[in-house]
């Protein structure tokens, strides 16, 4: 009976290597991505009291901003052949000219004339646990998208300044698909949160998508898309703010396997 025992535990653990297998990817990329969207942006008064509600305005012809931005990118994957960890980043700058349609903040008033400085910082992290079908894999799991967002307006002569800022990791539910085919690979990642908390409430909806070409064992070229879109409404450090933003683009680079 012990050695019967023996001999199944020794079949199960090569079982077990024999589908387990450890990958590490690591990619470097360019991305070219564009702001799209509405924002809204109330303080209180000097004395305390409410000022008007956040009206939402557009991001281009309200704060001049919407053009195509290039950035670097950057992703980091580890996969175990059970579990996948993922790391990926980008930081995005813009400036822009426009025209207030409606009040910004406490002191910037419709019409106005206003310079913007626009900038979203982000990091995603995503643990996955991956169910191989084949050359498809459908892989369920958490991630956690870190967000240092700000935007700062000011008149022309530069003595009003209003500044709005949200710093945060978001976590989502997340969900990895793949379908491997040797040279060629094709991966989409998709993570959404939505929540409804005292003041505040916010979505968050990030895709990626991947097209990868292997023409080496250890070479890994890719082009793809990315696309974060954020709704927040509500008090944020007791100020109102509305706001309904899209940053997307292609992103394209390459990276190394081992």
């Amino acid at each position: 009976m012990h050695i019967s025992h023996l001999l199944l535990l020794l079949a199960a653990g090569a079982g077990l290597c024999s589908c387990t297998q450890l990958e590490v990817t690591a990619q470097l990329g360019y991305a070219q991505l564009a702001l799209d969207g509405d924002v809204g942006y109330s303080t209180p008064a000097a004395n305390g009291e409410a000022t008007d509600l956040a009206i939402r305005q557009d991001i281009q012809s309200a704060f001049g901003l919407g053009e195509d931005q290039g950035t670097p990118y950057g992703r980091l994957q580890l996969d175990t052949g059970v579990l996948v960890w993922s790391v990926s980043g980008f930081m995005f700058e813009e400036e822009g000219r426009g025209t207030l349609a409606a009040n910004f903040g406490e002191n910037l008033t419709a019409g106005t004339e206003v310079y913007t400085d626009f900038a979203l910082n982000n990091a995603k992290a995503a643990l996955a646990f991956e169910i191989g079908l084949g050359p498809v894999s459908i892989s369920p799991g958490i991630a956690a998208n870190f967000i240092d967002l700000s935007m700062a307006a000011e008149d022309s002569i530069g003595i009003v300044r209003e500044e709005v800022e949200l710093a945060a990791p978001i976590p989502l539910g997340f969900l990895r698909a793949e379908l491997d085919l040797g040279i060629v690979a094709l991966v989409a990642e998709a993570g959404y949160m939505s929540v409804d908390v005292e003041d505040v409430e916010a979505s968050m909806l990030d895709l990626e998508a991947l097209l990868a070409v292997r023409p080496l064992d250890w070479l890994d070229l890719f082009v793809g898309y990315r696309s974060i879109a954020i709704e927040a409404e509500g008090l944020i450090d007791e100020d109102e703010v509305d706001l309904d933003l899209t940053l997307s683009g292609f992103v394209i680079g390459g990276g190394v396997r081992f």
